[in-house]
């Protein structure tokens, strides 16, 4: 396991992502290795009010900074970033070799909403330069 350099937890507001974090700062920890939170913001498309825009930034900054308080448990100084964009592609472009990418898989709507949206965790899977856990 030398070749693993950095733990990718890549976040939303959801319960579900808590527990992605526990189980990547326990991984972080037992590795050895840094560990990093990203948000993706991929509301910016869709916005064009610079006042909402920087509400919805800070409300993600906060849930970042709750959720390093799950690392320090594990005595993990947990980086975290914010980007913007779509949140596969946004996920596979952070990650590089090396990485492994600990992510939360969300349960998919059903009936035509279901064939409507694609499961993040799945495209992050399919196109990751680097290996990816799924955390049900």
């Amino acid at each position: 396991m030398d070749d693993i350099k950095r733990i990718v937890i890549p976040v939303d507001r959801t319960e579900d992502a808590k527990d992605a974090v526990e189980k990547g700062a326990f991984l972080a920890d037992a590795f050895k290795v840094e560990a990093t939170m990203i948000t993706v913001n991929d509301t910016h498309q869709f916005m064009s009010s610079v006042v909402i825009e920087d509400r919805l930034k800070k409300e993600a900054m906060a849930f970042l900074d709750e959720f390093k308080e799950i690392a320090k448990k594990y005595n993990v100084d947990i980086k975290s970033e914010l980007i913007t964009g779509n949140p596969a592609d946004e996920i596979i472009k952070y990650s590089q070799k090396g990485d492994i990418i600990v992510m939360a898989h969300h349960e998919q709507r059903k009936g035509i909403d279901k064939f409507m949206e694609k499961s993040v965790s799945q495209e992050v899977v399919k196109k990751a330069p680097c290996s990816v856990l799924v955390v049900k």
